[in-house]
């Protein structure tokens, strides 16, 4: 029964059982719109209420914020607890204003009476207070977080009671808070309302979406690696890369082909080598080990395998276990800031292009030598395996190799 259903009621009946007076009947309607207009309001503001605010406030040591914790992760303690208080003042408030009015007015006027009382109470007690709540959340913070405190401590034997039976109903599984997608919508309103720049947008999208992107996705490709072998000295290196001045922070190390990879170099070492006059030094002497990962790996388990090594590139290996290509932090960092790091050093900007780019140039000299007729008149066919590397003796294999993020190479190990 609600405040309407006891007003008319109590406006209905017998002239002689009820009397009144018109501040009585004032009395009774204030108190009910003011404990009405109380419990939307922290109803609204309850529920306004980000669950990343309250966390924040919860924990720089905030007590208003505790409490509203302790309220959002068991919502249906304040809930009960407002819907009583709120169900209490509709039906006291309406039995008390229905008999002082019948008294003033007579039963004559209860329905204009009623229809007054019922806006009095939808803009007083529903429209204006939940928007205030919802409104006003962050004001009203922790006078909503004390006085549902109260509420909850105060009727605490109905709240346990409407509890028990609510157990019956409501999910064991506890459903997440915050989804993903609703992560990513407050990332995109914050940067529409200036909270966020485009740049802060962007990269919270991305890092969103990295466990969805797997290493064969932005990995460089094996036709644009650049890989020594491991027999080669550090003068054969130097000789063979004087025009680049080895550009290239890690280089891949192979042994009987490019199939084979052994390990990887550091530019720091082959010219530490270099300055100490120590030209004759084999690279298998001093490679490092480099950990191989699947091309089907996702990236945030990727950057779980660099982290835990201390390594800046990883070896990505196909189905068959032959060589992908490679992957390096600079290409996951890529990938979360959503743009291409490149430096001064760097000869291509795009590797994966690149790559494409000298497949598709290959196919068309290939179509145009099928297509050509010999002095005989036959065509010729070449077979071409895209898994041999060139040269395979002491020969570098000559591609571009995008620079990992530089760091201090003393410190590299």
């Amino acid at each position: 029964m609600d405040i309407i259903d006891s007003f008319i009621l109590a406006a209905t009946a017998p002239t002689g059982e009820a009397s009144g007076t018109l501040g009585g009947l004032l009395l009774f309607i204030t108190i009910a719109i003011a404990f009405s207009f109380l419990c939307s309001m922290l109803e609204a503001g309850l529920l306004s209420t980000p669950s990343t605010y309250i966390e924040t406030k919860a924990q720089d040591g905030n007590r208003a914020g505790r409490w509203m914790q302790m309220a959002k992760e068991n919502v249906d303690e304040p809930i009960t607890a407002i819907l009583t208080l709120n169900t209490f003042a509709h039906t006291v408030g309406a039995a008390g204003a229905g008999a002082q009015a019948v008294g003033v007015f007579g039963s004559q006027w209860a329905a204009v009476i009623t229809f007054v009382l019922t806006l009095l109470i939808l803009i007083f007690s529903e429209i204006i207070p939940k928007t205030v709540g919802a409104v006003y959340w962050k004001q009203l913070f922790t006078f909503n977080a004390y006085t549902i405190r109260f509420l909850v401590l105060g009727l605490y034997p109905a709240v346990w009671a409407f509890k028990a039976m609510t157990r019956l109903i409501t999910p064991e599984e506890k459903l997440p808070t915050i989804t993903r997608a609703e992560i990513e919508m407050m990332a995109h309103i914050s940067a529409e309302e200036g909270s966020l720049n485009e740049n802060e947008n962007r990269i919270l999208k991305n890092l969103l979406h990295l466990d969805k992107v797997q290493v064969g996705d932005i990995m460089t490709p094996r036709t644009v690696v650049l890989a020594f072998q491991q027999d080669m000295t550090v003068g054969q290196v130097l000789e063979t890369s004087k025009q680049r001045m080895l550009p290239y922070s890690r280089i891949p190390v192979y042994g009987e082909n490019i199939d084979d990879i052994t390990g990887f170099i550091l530019r720091y070492d082959v010219l530490k080598y270099a300055a100490a006059d120590r030209h004759d030094m084999r690279l298998k002497d001093f490679l490092r080990p480099i950990h191989a990962v699947p091309e089907t790996l996702v990236l945030t388990k990727a950057m779980d395998v660099l982290m835990q090594n201390q390594q800046h590139i990883l070896l990505v290996i196909d189905e068959y276990g032959g060589t992908a290509g490679v992957i390096t932090l600079e290409d996951v960092m890529e990938s979360l800031l959503g743009a291409e790091i490149t430096d001064e050093s760097d000869l291509v900007e795009d590797l994966r292009k690149l790559a494409q780019q000298r497949y598709e140039r290959q196919q068309t000299i290939l179509a145009a030598t099928e297509l050509k007729p010999t002095a005989n008149g036959a065509r010729p066919t070449q077979e071409v395996d895209s898994h041999q590397p060139a040269s395979q003796s002491t020969q570098p294999i000559e591609h571009e190799q995008p620079e990992p993020i530089p760091v201090d190479n003393e410190a590299d190990t």
